[in-house]
């Protein structure tokens, strides 16, 4: 589209845990890439993707907001669309000058006074000296900045290293501006301002990427959400929706923080039991993934301590990222007789689950008692991408024998 400013496609970034691990891979990434062979798809061992296969645009003049929990990859999308970091997997493709505000008080120099960074900054900025004199009364009166305009920056309180960072980026015209939890140290008058200023950015056409976990911030600006789990993106739309979505994925019906009930369960010394579930055609290395709404297919492999048992059911649990079980699903209706070892094959018509990352537990009942209990068995994540219906509680299931 002609009008779009930051796309993503596909993008997908991995890191390693421990220096040795970096050093070592990618040693051997610069071998391949020397011997023109192809790079490596699936993880290694001590790494991890940090975002996987994102894909979203953004328009001129539009705001996406981009929740999530701490560790989901929200700064490192927006490190992806500053250039800091280089895709492993797809593309960005940006459109115009990108400015960012993701770490406080990295684009200041602390032994200068904050006249003097007003001047760098600008210089930096591409702004001449005549015209950083004209605005400088601007930056300093938007920042509230009068008192301390002359203190070496290295004193300077977290809110008035925000205050003076954000009052020079945004006191000239942007095409793409990157926010990352800055306004989080600021007092509740400068935020106001601050998200006036935004505001004022979009009528004029910057494009904005904002991380918040303030929702009415996000609210007041966000055009569309991104909601981000463990570095997959779940789901994609309105801010209402994608907040109450994001509620749910927590733990939480609604707002007014009312969870939902977590039956107890006790798990019993084991006759038969789940070794091994997993989604059907899922990639080694990757986290599962299912969508709402849509069918969902999954393996599970058994064992049992004698040889032969009465007809069992498969009972398993999902429980959300705040410990707390919002659905489950029981063969009951369809007895089944186990080998000592085996596959089923357990089909969901419709995943009823809303968007979130999801702990799978369970095993077998019979009698209303477990034979065989595991938790976790599964972690799965579910990707919505229509945000208007509630999620059922149980999920219909249809469990065979698997060939």
């Amino acid at each position: 589209m002609a009008d779009t400013a930051v796309r993503f496609d596909g993008v997908s970034k991995k890191f390693r845990r421990t220096l040795s691990a970096g050093v070592l891979y990618g040693l051997e990434d610069l071998a391949r890439a020397l011997l023109r062979q192809p790079a490596r798809e699936s993880l290694r061992r001590d790494e991890f993707w940090a975002v996987r296969d994102i894909s979203f645009a953004a328009r001129r003049g539009e705001c996406i907001g981009i929740l999530g929990p701490n560790g989901a990859g929200k700064s490192t999308l927006l490190k992806l669309a500053d250039r800091e970091y280089r895709p492993d997997r797809g593309r960005v493709v940006t459109t115009g000058q990108v400015k960012s505000l993701i770490r406080l008080g990295s684009g200041l120099q602390p032994l200068l006074t904050g006249r003097e960074n007003i001047y760098a900054k600008c210089a930096e900025l591409g702004i001449g000296q005549r015209e950083a004199r004209r605005r400088l009364d601007d930056i300093v009166s938007f920042g509230g900045l009068e008192k301390v305009l002359d203190t070496p920056v290295k004193r300077y309180s977290d809110g008035l290293y925000a205050r003076l960072e954000f009052a020079i980026v945004t006191a000239v015209p942007l095409d793409i501006l990157l926010l990352d939890e800055v306004l989080a140290v600021c007092d509740l008058a400068f935020q106001v301002r601050c998200l006036e200023r935004l505001q004022q950015l979009k009528r004029a056409g910057t494009t904005i990427l904002f991380v918040s976990h303030s929702e009415p911030n996000i609210r007041h600006v966000a055009d569309r959400c991104l909601l981000l789990f463990e570095g997959q993106a779940l789901a994609y739309g309105e801010p209402p929706a994608l907040f109450r979505k994001y509620y749910q994925a927590l733990g939480f019906r609604d707002p007014g923080w009312e969870a939902w009930a977590a039956p107890a369960t006790a798990p019993a010394e084991a006759a038969a039991w789940l070794t091994d579930l997993e989604v059907a055609g899922t990639p080694p290395g990757e986290l599962p993934r299912g969508h709402t709404g849509q069918p969902l297919e999954l393996i599970a492999r058994y064992a049992t301590t004698t040889g032969e048992l009465p007809p069992v059911s498969l009972a398993l649990e999902f429980w959300n990222a705040a410990g707390l079980q919002v659905a489950s699903l029981d063969s009951g209706s369809t007895p089944l007789r186990l080998a000592p070892v085996g596959r089923l094959r357990v089909r969901i018509p419709f995943l009823g689950l809303t968007a979130g990352v999801y702990r799978v537990a369970g095993g077998f009942r019979q009698g209303g008692q477990w034979l065989g209990y595991r938790d976790p068995l599964l972690r799965l994540g579910v990707v919505q991408d229509r945000c208007a219906s509630q999620a059922p509680l149980v999920l219909p299931a249809e469990v065979v024998q698997a060939d």
